[in-house]
């Protein structure tokens, strides 16, 4: 019996509201990052039955990422910096349900930029290493 209520106290109930709004607060963009490509994916397989050209387009914007990464540089820095500095966070929440939508929309065009992306990943790591 005093086994059990020792157990039950060291048990948490679950995540507060707090904790969850911190760590969305944190790591927002990391999740719908996530949560895009996920719909991606899906959308390119289910709905549309898209997936070789979302791989075709993904390969040729990591291609292009690698070829040209100070302009896939500037236009995506571009991008992440007016989405972080628009509205504050509900025009960040906005663009982020935009972005979603597009992602169930246009599969294939979400792939090609994050194979730009991808790209000019690669080549910034190499010259950092």
């Amino acid at each position: 019996m005093a086994n059990e209520d020792r157990s039950s106290k060291s048990k948490k109930e679950g995540v507060s509201v707090e904790e969850m709004q911190s760590f969305f607060n944190n790591f927002g963009p990391e999740i719908s990052l996530c949560l895009i490509f996920v719909l991606s994916a899906i959308s390119a397989i289910f709905l549309f039955q898209m997936e070789n050209w979302c791989i075709l387009l993904l390969g040729l914007g990591g291609v292009v990422g690698v070829l040209m990464p100070k302009a896939v540089r500037q236009i995506l820095g571009t991008i992440m910096r007016f989405s972080a500095t628009t509205g504050g966070k509900y025009g960040s929440m906005a663009i982020a349900i935009v972005a979603i939508v597009i992602s169930l929309i246009a599969a294939p065009l979400t792939f090609l930029v994050f194979g730009l992306s991808a790209g000019e990943m690669l080549v910034r790591a190499r010259k950092e290493h």
